[in-house]
């Protein structure tokens, strides 16, 4: 019987896995932690292509050390270090808890949507930072398949959400890194518009950025929405 801990502990050791440096075991621990919810999911998880990479995943050197932010529905913990670079991506992989009152405050394909939108995100966190290490764009396609699997699954059960904190980091999180993929590729309209959409949560949510983001997290996410201007002013290729 797959229960919700075991899904949630396979995340949770694959962040600690990452944040050693061992990005193919948390790999292997992300995908098999999407599968579980998937079953406990009944399969409405659609993006059947994600779970095609869990026999892709791939190995990077090692790298600094990379921080890690811990939720449950309610409480948030920061281990404060970011390296600041341009433009900012958000790089600290979420540690799930299962919600004590989670049963009474969401139904259950809710918060199920959740973690696995928090899984997806961590996961495509670590093939972007593949991507950055290696120069390898197959991590990058890997990267951008799960931001936008992570965005399409809160969005379809409609859990977009300022009264959540952990749905408002998946959002704004892939969102921007997202967004700064398809700068890299040229896909001006679509990396403008997320772009626009982070600057609106970004106003929208001023009370809740405080519990979730660093200080320099929140800098950098601002000035890349702020950034959606001079993408609209671009000259077209």
């Amino acid at each position: 019987m797959i229960s919700l801990q075991d899904t949630l502990k396979l995340n949770n050791q694959a962040v600690e896995l990452y944040h050693s440096d061992d990005f193919a075991q948390a790999a292997k621990a992300y995908y098999k932690s999407l599968c579980s919810m998937n079953k406990i999911l009944k399969g409405c998880y659609d993006h059947a292509d994600v779970m095609v990479l869990a026999a892709n995943s791939t190995s990077a050197p090692q790298q600094e050390c990379l921080h890690c932010t811990s939720f449950n529905t309610t409480t948030t913990h920061h281990h404060h270090h970011q390296h600041q670079e341009e433009p900012f991506l958000y790089q600290r992989p979420i540690v799930l808890q299962e919600s004590a009152g989670a049963s009474e405050s969401l139904c259950t394909m809710q918060a199920m949507t959740i973690y696995c939108s928090g899984v997806l995100l961590n996961t495509a966190i670590l093939h972007h930072q593949e991507a950055i290490l290696t120069g390898s764009s197959a991590s990058v396609d890997r990267a951008a398949k799960l931001y936008e699997a992570s965005l399409h699954l809160v969005g379809k059960f409609h859990v977009y959400s300022g009264s959540n904190k952990t749905v408002s980091l998946i959002v704004m999180a892939a969102s921007n890194n997202l967004a700064q993929i398809e700068l890299q590729k040229g896909i001006l309209d679509q990396a403008c518009k997320r772009l626009q959409v982070l600057k609106s949560l970004i106003r929208s949510l001023q009370n809740v950025i405080p519990h979730i983001f660093t200080r320099e997290e929140f800098g950098g996410m601002l000035s890349n929405s702020l950034s959606a201007e001079s993408v609209i002013a671009s000259p077209a290729a």
